[in-house]
């Protein structure tokens, strides 16, 4: 059928609707409908170039080109001016009967995403076959060196991750300069393994759209200081140092280093904070006010009734006068956790609004946070005088105990001045915790917020671990190195760590992030007998989706605690679901586990433990001895069935290292 091209504006990034003519001059428009244009010979080479490289075929009824604008309000001037009259160009392809695939573009040429979905795909339902990550890599090149000029220079393959159900291969590619990583820049690729091909490639990271302007003319320092110096500086300067760190839960602490790792200018030496990477802060809310729920009115005469809660009349006067008079208070609601109760008190000034939270019983402060849409504002606060305001409203309404006011941290923002004062208890700062209070352009407090953990640091075991080797360790984990960042005046050459992560070292001596993740958990994975295995193909695949160990040799037997941390690929984590299995890990985590509960867990994990309750069904000749295996039998029978086992079996057998990932090699498959 004959097809139009349709170039329209999509404000995916601005607020409002304007549309772009055939020329450069942009032109308002009042109406949300595409101009229809006559395509250009130049476009129809475009298009033609696109889909033979995307395999794009077939009569689809719809085609369009959808143009997007860059936005004009970064919080940088350099990229501004990068992006200035720039956009985003969609080449889409879309039809009921056959599916949709979208190819994008910057307007220099440059390649953004792909996606590609038909029905056809979508019905077939065979189970994909065992592709390996350089299969992947081979498809990768053959669409990425035809859209992205010199692309095994500019991008390297990162990581990658195998799903182990759908078989599905992730890459991740990080872009290089002169072979120097670059900040938060990556092309991500999603191969299905059912369908044996790539079904997206996207640009990721922060401004990941914006930052495929940048050519590599824009990184422009070289080092003049080496590696070996930078790390001398960053031992002076932010080296790990002790901290205590409390579970997720907050059930449980440990001592651990940890360091916020400052970046390092290559060039120079000095240590810099690019606060421009930081353009968000996530709050962590109060533990006081966490979990609270609102009380109905009667729990609320109730409680008035007890007489040792303030009057809402004295909660507003107190609400006034820290956020001042200005403010008009719309709404104040009693409200409840475990320990307290607490008023919540909604406020507004014209379009700016805000909630104050305050103790029901003392009035004292617990949280506050003043929304504003302010925008293109440069706050003039000096530092100095941010942080005296800040340190005044702690003193008059905030509450200091346990925070180290010579150990402050301030973060410059366009709209206003971010300061955290860090938690500590016996000299030691507490991973996370502390008081974060903000001042904007006007000198207002507008956030307070208090996060502090409720647990006892006595139960803390001292590390076996010195702060000289925790450093080591970490600077011997490739994960500090040379890179580019973005800055507020373009890229810049630094010193610092190659993964975003906030480094923590414990008392196994591995290098984790902040959530426990072993980084770089897959390159460690290692057996000093691998050349004795039987079957080194299995143990490498297993090795390319996370299975494995660090520090064990395959003829080793683990323990239950081991073993649930290899097949939930949490290596060192302390997770037991007591329900989910039917046995108290607390007193088998330690013993070696045996071939029967390996049988049992894998069955329960894989979702098939409904089948073991079936009844009048299987055979009773499968295995010798079948029914001395008790309650375990029907685990037994359903592995064999799906094919983790085969005849030979023994229940009571402590297995080794290698004996279980074959059988997890053989669930997987």
């Amino acid at each position: 059928m004959n097809k139009k091209l349709i170039i329209s504006i999509s404000l995916l990034l601005l607020i409002g609707t304007c549309h772009v003519s055939a020329s450069k001059n942009p032109i308002t428009n009042d109406t949300d409908e595409a101009i229809s244009v006559k395509m250009t010979n130049a476009e129809k080479k475009k298009v033609e170039e696109i889909k033979n490289i995307f395999n794009i075929t077939g009569a689809y009824e719809s085609f369009t080109i959808v143009k997007e604008p860059m936005p004009s309000d970064i919080e940088s001037d350099f990229l501004n001016k990068l992006i200035k009259n720039k956009f985003l160009i969609s080449y889409r392809w879309s039809d009921e009967k056959l599916g949709e695939a979208n190819v994008m573009y910057n307007s220099d040429g440059e390649f953004i995403s792909f996606y590609k979905w038909s029905l056809a795909d979508e019905k077939n339902e065979s189970i994909g076959k065992n592709y390996s990550k350089e299969d992947v890599q081979k498809a990768t090149q053959e669409i990425l060196t035809k859209t992205i000029k010199d692309f095994n220079k500019k991008y390297i393959l990162s990581d990658y991750e195998i799903n182990p159900n759908s078989k599905d291969i992730e890459l991740n590619y990080r872009r290089v300069v002169r072979d120097i990583p670059v900040f938060d820049d990556f092309i991500n690729v999603n191969f299905s393994s059912n369908l044996g091909k790539i079904v997206s490639i996207n640009l990721m990271g922060d401004n990941s759209y914006i930052n495929s302007f940048l050519q590599d003319k824009d990184f422009k320092d070289q080092a003049k200081i080496s590696l070996e110096d930078a790390q001398k500086i960053f031992l002076e300067k932010s080296p790990l140092s002790l901290y205590y760190k409390v579970s997720s839960d907050r059930k449980s602490v440990e001592k651990v280093y940890s360091s916020n790792v400052l970046d390092i200018d290559a060039t120079t030496g000095k240590v810099f904070k690019n606060n421009f990477k930081s353009n968000d802060i996530s709050f962590a809310k109060t533990e006081e006010a966490k979990d609270t729920i609102g009380l109905i009115g009667v729990e609320v005469k109730k409680i008035d009734a007890q007489r040792n809660l303030k009057k809402k009349s004295e909660a507003k006067k107190k609400a006034a006068e820290i956020v001042g008079k200005s403010y008009e208070i719309t709404n104040i609601a009693l409200s409840s956790d475990k320990d307290n109760y607490y008023y919540k008190i909604t406020l507004e000034k014209g379009k700016n609004y805000g909630e104050i939270t305050l103790n029901a019983k003392t009035l004292n402060l617990v949280s506050l946070n003043i929304y504003t849409d302010k925008k293109d504002v440069k706050t003039k606060v000096p530092d100095e005088e941010a942080k005296k305001i800040a340190l005044n409203f702690l003193e008059n309404y905030g509450d200091k105990t346990e925070l180290n006011l010579e150990k402050i941290d301030l973060t410059k923002f366009d709209y206003c001045t971010n300061i955290f004062i860090p938690r500590y208890v016996n000299s030691i700062p507490v991973l996370d915790e502390g008081v974060f209070i903000a001042v904007d352009d006007e000198k207002n407090v507008v956030l307070y917020e208090k996060d502090f953990s409720n647990i006892d640091f006595s139960k803390a075991r001292d590390i076996n671990l010195t702060k000289d080797e925790a450093n080591k360790i970490y600077l011997n984990s490739k994960n500090f190195g040379l890179k580019y960042e973005m800055t507020e005046s373009g890229p810049k050459l630094f010193y610092g760590k190659l993964q975003n992560i906030l480094p923590i070292i414990g008392e196994d001596k591995i290098l984790r992030d902040k959530s426990g993740n072993i980084v770089n958990f897959k390159d460690q994975i290692s057996y000093d007998d691998f050349n004795s295995a039987k079957n080194k193909e299995a143990i490498n695949y297993l090795k390319d989706m996370g299975y494995g160990t660090i520090g064990k040799k395959l003829s080793d037997k683990i323990t239950y605690k081991e073993f649930i941390e290899l097949i939930h690929k949490n290596y060192g984590l302390e997770y037991y679901d007591d329900n989910r299995y039917g046995i108290d890990m607390s007193k088998v985590k330690n013993k070696k586990i045996t071939e029967k509960d390996v049988i049992k867990f894998l069955i329960i994990d894989n979702g098939l433990q409904d089948f073991t309750k079936a009844k009048g069904i299987f055979k009773d000749n499968l295995f010798k001895n079948q029914k001395s295996l008790k309650e375990y039998e029907n685990y037994y029978i359903i592995a064999k069935g799906y094919g983790y086992i085969g005849d030979e079996i023994n229940p009571d057998k402590e297995l080794s290292l290698e004996e279980i990932l074959y059988i997890i090699y053989n669930s997987i498959n």
